[in-house]
């Protein structure tokens, strides 16, 4: 079948060349759709529940509200686990679904579960609602909106009102999120002294503004033919307007309360660059679009945006996506450019023919073309996985040999007068099936790539897939075009042309090489034993990681202040860190912070957290001899000691939620600690983290959980309050009305709705609580420890839950080393230093608990690749013996991996075993132009020696090749420097150094052994 594909190629060749054509027309106009971006999105299944509860406390969130949540989203089809994160006022419960789950069935299955659960709610706790249908990395635009003369309020109402619309509009944008500003209110402030002499209480006051208050519809009034509106208001924000109400008769508004203008409790804030409060707006992309298209669009409505402000308002740009996109597909396209010129080089330097080279390396562009197009028809973006691990040589390897063996039979054929189309039909039938299985064997080792999940499996199945569709069109090329291009481009050479120089240079080479091995046999054996014996050693001692980390070439500083700390005193703080960090280096050229939680709770933070974005300098514009790690350390040392009490880690966007969705939290590591008692686990936790400090390449080492923070709490005595004529609900209501305020009304001003509260006149400072007079109906006041008890006691800030459990989180960046060795490490340092008795338990997560899932994967991905290709070579050779001698070439292909990755101090990541698989399939070829060519001899009657010597020369050009373009494919991606060459560095590393230990075997171990066995051992049966 093989065969006859070839032969049919070449008797209509014509036909051939021109469907190749039109083909490739039709893959360039589908091509030309390719979405891009910098990663993966390696977002689970899974959505965010978000209910806010104001007033309640983080104890009374978690019961009230979270396990209500969690019990009704319980056991629903396709989950596969559940967190939750209880703060004050608010609960986000998230459920995880499996990858087989569409999103938007996910999100159906949530919202019918949800229906029914508002009544099971406290009164005050809104209905929960659904997160933004993004994915974790789908922050892609951020920007400052800021003025030097408009309050906090207007800043956040021009920007919701005016600035928001326009990016609402743009397709692609799911959410417009802001940080900071305030949300106006109207408060009427009742004054307890005034409203003893006229016997009014607080729920008088309000039962009289209930009704005062009011806006009604009135249908329509008949205008003769024509009809009018009536409608019945009684709603004003003027203080002046509202003063002028009557409570009762004789006693208006203004003459028991102040009128004043004010705001909702704050659940964020927002600075910039030392100079103060802004409102930091975040724009979140629909899960699934095409970042760079979104972007575009984005950038092409900023001139609306910026004109939609007032003149003293600017907007200026925080974080943009497509920066770090370009840079990363710039560093893409740098490595397959330059790759792709060494192999094309390394083709007309080895065949020594333009047609041949140019036949040959047209291969390339064509598979690109077909790889490209299969990636838009299967909706793969293009990005630094996707495109990062392509290797021009792979592309070419058939064609080398293929084209090779054509000249090869110009070169030396007896007959001058033979036809050209009889030549390359004989030439290339005699390798048309070798070719075709040595390049499937590459294919196939790919295939179980494709059946890892969970991160690993987000990251490195585009890449999988990527490299599947390319070497697929490579192999139909090989069987169609290659051979009808031969047929039609290549020539016989002239009588007086000889070999290449390079060729006769690794001829002179390797010829006395050949000679020595084979006179050699137990000492070649013996080096070999040596090679594997150290490539054990060297994979046992290595140290391990999950993924290389992505230089992104900005920074996010973390801090976490005290848990107690006022909004104020938190902006004041990110004012001094942001004035410190511009200080520290002239690369910084801007900061923001954001603190505490959007509007839109995506970020469930308290306001003692904050990320502070560090806009830096390219490369290209650093001080000479700067390095990363050294610029963090001036910008450690510079805001060192500005606030003791804070704790701050450096990260950067796209590693922040990466880490988050890895492990549910922003650090590379994070130790989860379960238990029922809170108080235990936070013992547990403190303990953990003075161990895990001190371990080497530990780096931020911190309790994720705030510690308690003070609580006081009112509690009515009924006996008290009954005798002063009221209601624990009243003592109740006047406590809400002191800072929170009770909803009266709601009026609409200027597009804008705004919350009129009854506020209670008395003391900011708790210690003044027990003073606090209320008016009763008798007509005096009463202080409010005569009619509660006050008490003081100390509250988590934060509960956290993982598949109903409760827990508390250690987490940890790692720096200096490498991610498996630290965490052992932490581990053992971790079981030394805390005794967890039972019920408690540990489990490490985040990165970790990826890379050990991924290894579990591997151990079983790993010899079924293995097995693919002993079943491809059985197929080949139709017998055992070939099959495992070829085999040998994945051992001593892994030899020069593991000690390249060693030389050059790199850790074995998953990006490195990928490298190792792929090396397989490539070092697997070599071994089969070789074995095919010594049977052939075999067969033949040859003596196994004079076979083996006979076959090391005659495959030297073409094994030689194919290592060379393969290797040298990987050179450039192996060497980069730019944005994302971290990602690539390790798989490149091991295919080069693979191939280096691999071609040693195929030309002097392989053919030393088989002359060594003798003629009677390796002549295979009829």
């Amino acid at each position: 079948m093989i065969e006859r594909i070839v032969e049919l190629s070449i008797e209509h060749r014509k036909a051939v060349l021109i469907a190749t054509f039109l083909l490739a027309l039709l893959g360039f106009g589908v091509s030309s759709e390719l979405a891009f971006d910098a990663l993966p999105d390696v977002t689970g299944n899974s959505v965010v529940v978000l209910t806010r509860a104001a007033g309640f406390n983080p104890e009374e969130v978690e019961q009230l509200v979270t396990r209500p949540v969690e019990i009704r989203l319980g056991a629903l089809p396709g989950t596969v686990g559940q967190r939750s994160v209880s703060r004050f006022g608010i609960s986000a419960v998230t459920v995880l679904f499996d990858e087989a789950t569409p999103m938007f069935l996910a999100r159906q299955l949530v919202s019918e579960r949800l229906a029914g659960v508002g009544a099971e709610l406290p009164p005050g706790a809104e209905l929960p609602e659904l997160g933004p249908l993004s994915g974790g990395l789908g922050e892609i635009f951020q920007l400052t909106v800021s003025s030097a003369t408009r309050s906090p309020s207007e800043l956040l109402t021009i920007t919701m009102l005016d600035l928001a619309p326009v990016f609402r509009r743009v397709p692609g944008v799911v959410e417009v999120n802001p940080w900071g500003g305030r949300r106006r209110t109207v408060d009427i402030i009742l004054h307890p002294e005034r409203l003893a002499p006229r016997k009014l209480t607080v729920e008088s006051v309000r039962a009289a503004l209930e009704g005062e208050f009011r806006a009604v519809p009135g249908n329509t009034l008949v205008s003769g033919d024509r009809q009018v509106f009536l409608r019945g208001t009684s709603l004003s924000t003027d203080p002046a307007e509202l003063g002028r109400r009557l409570i009762r008769p004789g006693v208006f508004l203004s003459d028991i309360a102040t009128i004043e203008e004010g705001h909702e409790p704050r659940t964020g804030a927002a600075t910039r660059d030392g100079r103060g409060e802004t409102v930091y707006v975040m724009l979140q992309m629909l899960r699934g679009a095409n970042a760079l298209e979104v972007l575009e669009r984005v950038k092409a409505v900023l001139p609306e945006a910026r004109a939609a402000l007032p003149p003293d308002m600017r907007m200026e740009l925080v974080y943009d996506r497509s920066v770090l996109v370009h840079r990363t597909l710039r560093t893409v396209f740098t490595n397959l450019a330059e790759g792709g010129l060494l192999v094309v080089i390394v083709l007309f330097l080895m065949l020594g023919n333009t047609r041949a080279g140019l036949l040959v390396a047209s291969s390339i562009p064509l598979s690109m073309l077909g790889a490209t197009t299969g990636m838009v028809l299967l909706g793969v973006p293009g990005n630094l996985m996707s495109l990062g691990a392509i290797d021009f040589g792979l592309l070419v390897d058939g064609a080398v040999v293929m084209v090779e063996s054509v000249y090869h039979r110009f070169s030396t054929s007896s007959d001058p007068n033979e036809p050209i189309e009889a030549r390359v039909k004989a030439s290339t039938l005699s390798v048309a099936r070798p070719v075709f299985y040595s390049v499937l064997i590459i294919l196939v080792v790919y295939i179980p790539i494709l059946s890892l999940t969970g991160v690993d499996g987000a990251l490195f199945r585009p890449m999988a897939l990527t490299v599947v569709l390319a070497l697929t069109t490579s192999l139909l090329l090989v069987l169609t075009f290659v051979p009808a291009a031969c047929a039609v481009w290549l020539r016989a050479p002239s009588q007086t042309e000889v070999e290449p120089w390079l060729v006769r240079g690794l001829r002179r080479s390797y010829d006395p090489l050949l000679d020595w091995s084979l006179g050699h046999p137990r000492a070649v054996t013996a080096g070999g034993a040596v090679l594997l014996a150290l490539a054990v050693v060297l994979f046992a001692r290595a140290e391990t990681t999950f993924v290389p980390q992505l230089d992104e070439g900005s920074l996010v500083i973390q801090t976490t202040r005290r848990p107690d700390i006022t909004i104020e005193a938190a902006v004041r703080a990110s004012n001094e860190l942001e004035a410190a960090v511009l200080k520290a280096a002239p690369e910084v050229r801007s900061v923001a912070s954001r603190i505490g939680s959007p509007a839109v709770a995506t970020d469930l933070m308290g306001l003692e957290q904050a990320d502070i974005f560090v806009e830096i300098a390219p490369r290209s514009e650093w001080r000479d001899g700067l390095t990363r790690e050294a610029l963090i350390e001036g910008i450690e040392h510079e805001i060192d000691g500005l606030d003791r009490e804070s704790e701050v880690s450096f990260t950067q966007p796209i590693q922040m939620r990466f880490n988050e969705l890895v492990g549910g939290e922003t650090t590379d590591v994070a130790l989860s600690i379960y238990g029922p008692d809170l108080e235990r686990l936070r013992g547990f936790a403190e303990r953990a983290s003075s161990a895990l400090a001190a371990i080497p390449g530990v780096d931020d080492a911190r309790i994720l959980a705030p510690p308690e923070v003070a609580l006081v709490e009112v509690v009515p005595d009924p006996f008290s309050v009954a005798a002063q004529g009221l209601s624990s609900g009243e003592v109740l209501d006047a406590v809400q009305a002191l800072r929170n305020g009770l909803h009266v009304a709601t009026a609409v001003e200027d597009r804008q709705r705004i919350p009129i509260r009854l506020r209670l006149f008395g003391p900011e400072s708790e210690l003044g609580l027990e003073q606090v007079l209320l008016p009763v109906e008798s007509g005096s006041l009463v202080p409010l420890h005569r009619l509660a008890e006050v008490r003081r006691r100390p509250v988590p800030s934060l509960v956290s839950h993982e598949d109903g459990l409760r827990r508390i989180v250690v987490g940890f960046n790692v720096r200096g080393r490498a991610l498996g060795t630290v965490v052992e490490d932490a581990r053992a340092a971790f079981e030394k230093a805390v005794d967890l008795p039972a019920p408690y338990r540990a489990a490490w997560k985040g990165q970790y608990e990826s890379l050990v899932e991924a290894r579990e994967r591997m151990a079983l991905v790993v010899p079924v690749s293995l097995l693919l290709i002993l079943g491809l070579l059985l197929l080949a050779f139709r017998a055992l013996g070939p099959a495992l001698l070829i085999l040998l070439n994945v051992p001593f292909a892994a030899v020069g991996g593991i000690i390249a990755l060693t030389v050059r101090d790199l850790p074995l990541s998953i990006s490195a075993l990928i490298g190792f698989i792929a090396l397989s399939g490539i070092a697997v070829l070599n071994g089969v132009v070789m074995t095919s060519r010594l049977r052939g001899l075999l067969l033949d009657g040859v003596p196994a020696a004079e076979a083996a010597r006979r076959a090391a020369r005659s495959r030297l050009r073409p094994v030689m090749m194919t290592a060379l373009v393969a290797a040298l494919g990987f050179v450039p991606m192996m060497l980069a420097t730019g944005v994302g060459a971290e990602v690539q560095r390790p798989l490149a590393t091991v295919v080069v150094g693979g191939l280096l230990s691999s071609t040693l075997l195929t030309l002097v171990i392989l053919p030393t052994w088989v002359a060594w066995l003798g003629d009677r051992r390796s002549r295979p049966r009829a």
